[in-house]
């Protein structure tokens, strides 16, 4: 079950029984950058956990997914042994898996954990800015246009949209700024703290972090490192504005 403290901090929740099989009607494609099945379902199921169409009380079958996703059995059920292995998903036996429960004291660490990261990938990409502005051109371009992508997704009150762009602007952000593998650290992060705002604050939450990601390429841009800092890490504190709306 989905405890009252998660419901509190803005924790989207669908409305399936105990087990389910559904997955988004909308997933990505097969990326020529996934190299196998397995990792073309793992990009799906993050999608889905991203996005919150993974119910958090749910217990879902890797048959289930397998069928929905029109993956084969085996590539499925190695991917939700790979969530499992690193703590968003917890095999139930003899039934499938489940997303991890995530309290408050868990979204605390994880966004001080994020911090770490992000604070020093956009001061590196300050620097860069700084001392090699050709060189900084193709990385603000995508991370102006993920950022554009959520401020208009967020003002179509499209959750999925604004998940999905604001997802990529921070996996852009960490792979630009410090490399590979600290935006893969950080993304596995991010998808165990699956924290959305209600919808009938949604639009106005999702708002105002579009905006902040928006104000923070202007900063990296101008090379202010200090401020651009603060504002990222700020931005990572999501489930605290939804809360407090």
């Amino acid at each position: 079950m989905i405890s009252d403290e998660s419901a509190a901090l803005g924790l989207r929740r669908s409305a399936p029984g105990p087990t389910s099989t559904a997955v988004p009607p909308s997933v990505p494609t097969r990326p020529d950058s996934a190299p196998s099945l397995r990792e073309h379902a793992l990009l799906v199921i993050r999608h889905a956990i991203t996005t919150g169409d993974l119910d958090e009380g749910t217990i879902y079958s890797a048959a289930g997914l397998a069928k929905q996703l029109g993956i084969s059995l085996s590539p499925v059920r190695e991917a939700m042994m790979s969530l499992v292995t690193e703590g968003t998903v917890e095999a139930v036996p003899n039934r499938g898996f489940r997303l991890v429960p995530v309290t408050r004291e868990d979204l605390e660490e994880i966004i001080r954990i994020r911090a770490l990261l992000a604070g020093p990938a956009v001061e590196a990409l300050c620097a860069r800015v700084t001392d090699d502005p050709a060189s900084s051109e193709a990385a603000l371009g995508d991370l102006r246009r993920n950022a554009e992508d959520a401020l208009a997704a967020a003002a179509n009150d499209d959750t999925i949209g604004f998940m999905t762009a604001d997802r990529l602007f921070h996996e852009h952000l960490l792979e630009y700024g410090l490399g590979r593998r600290a935006a893969e650290i950080s993304l596995r992060l991010r998808d165990q703290s699956r924290v959305f705002a209600a919808h009938s604050i949604a639009a106005v939450v999702d708002s105002e972090s579009a905006q902040q990601i928006v104000d923070l390429v202007g900063l990296i841009e101008a090379g202010h490192s200090d401020e651009a800092r603060a504002l990222v890490v700020d931005n990572l504190f999501y489930f605290k504005r939804a809360a407090d709306h």
